[in-house]
């Protein structure tokens, strides 16, 4: 790896830094294909993410191994405060949001002259269930009959990114890791600790053993998906949403439908072939525990940036994710972990779920591997 920060500047920018101040140190090796670089890189034991641009539409990719720290929140997840001033324009506090705000706020990057849009981020999977935090529901509407987690997130603080469209030859990862200067002695000590952790992901890259074990089901010559309602019963669905659309309840409303199938093919693997047959601009695959998410989407849901949000479906979340709500004590029922002992603690009813992993379901562009 050839590393592109030097010593000298790292200590000027650290400085003049924050105490919680995170800043990045950044290397450069050569691979031939991102995902198998990372294919390279990952470790079972380990939440893993690869986000990227691919179908020759302009963007970055990025994918991390080893998150610094780890964030579930259960569906039963509350906030404690009573005062809580709640999310933007809805006044009921959201335990999820809440809770990723508390990730969130745990550093600040000095970038320097770091070019990388993310040189260490929070990356994971959000669920469209999070609305019910926000919104009040029909009594017969849709069931949370799968008990996943609202949110998985995890804290990355040494990342490989890439630059896309890309030529089908050598691909420059720059790899950067981001170490708080107060978690060492000094800032040389905080600037070899960054140049040892980005060397690491670097060399795994290169050199790491690119197979990902045996698929969460048995094996089978054939598997086919099973819908979770049949044809008669979507037939239904339609026609109540049209009723619904006369009545003036709703003016659009997505039909869907749950497949179901064994997952007789690791989600590694699922990954490679979809993002070979159907390059999508917003691509990726998250492995956390209990949940191995593999998604190809065409378009974005959300994107928020400082003084600046665009959604494709809900203006709501972005509104919740805007506010600034004063800190508060951990959700219960959110699990949170870190490789050192915690300053943040969750509450005696934190927990992780873990069951055998035996099916997959896919709806809309994303499939998931429930464990």
């Amino acid at each position: 790896m050839h590393t592109v920060t030097d010593r000298e500047s790292f200590r000027r920018l650290a400085a003049d830094a924050p105490a919680d101040a995170r800043i990045p140190v950044e290397g450069r090796v050569t691979v031939g294909d991102p995902f198998e670089a990372y294919r390279r890189a990952r470790t079972a034991a380990r939440p893993g993410v690869f986000y990227e641009t691919t179908g020759g539409q302009p963007g970055r990719g990025y994918f991390g191994v080893d998150p610094a720290e780890t964030l579930t929140v259960a569906p039963e997840a509350s906030v404690r405060d009573p005062d809580h001033p709640g999310h933007g324009d809805y006044a009921d506090p959201s335990p999820t949001l809440e809770a990723l705000a508390g990730l969130l706020d745990t550093a600040t990057l000095v970038r320097g002259d770091c070019a990388v849009p993310y040189p260490c981020g929070v990356f994971g999977w959000l669920s469209y269930d999070t609305a019910r935090e926000l919104e009040s529901f029909p009594p017969d509407g849709a069931v949370d009959d799968r008990g996943l987690p609202r949110l998985q997130a995890g804290l990355y603080t040494t990342l490989a990114s890439w630059s896309e469209p890309r030529d089908d030859g050598a691909v420059t990862l720059r790899v950067t890791s981001c170490p708080r200067v107060a978690d060492h002695a000094d800032a040389d000590a905080a600037y070899d600790a960054g140049v040892a952790a980005a060397r690491d992901l670097a060399e795994r890259a290169v050199d790491g053993d690119p197979s990902v074990g045996s698929a969460p089901a048995a094996a089978a010559d054939a598997v086919s998906f099973e819908s979770d309602c049949g044809r008669d019963a979507y037939a239904e669905r339609v026609r109540r949403v049209k009723e619904a659309i006369r009545a003036g309840d709703t003016f659009q409303a997505n039909v869907s439908q749950r497949l179901v199938a064994p997952a007789a093919v690791h989600p590694v693997v699922a990954y490679a072939a979809l993002r070979a047959r159907n390059p999508a601009p917003y691509s990726g695959l998250v492995e956390f525990p209990g949940v191995d998410l593999v998604s190809a989407s065409p378009e974005l849901l959300l994107r928020r940036e400082p003084g600046e949000a665009t959604d494709r479906g809900t203006r709501a979340a972005t509104r919740a994710l805007d506010s600034k709500p004063s800190p508060s004590p951990a959700p219960a029922r959110a699990t949170r972990t870190r490789r050192r002992t915690p300053r943040w603690r969750p509450s005696s009813r934190a927990t992780r779920r873990s069951a055998p992993n035996t099916r997959c379901s896919s709806t809309s562009n994303a499939t998931t591997w429930g464990r």
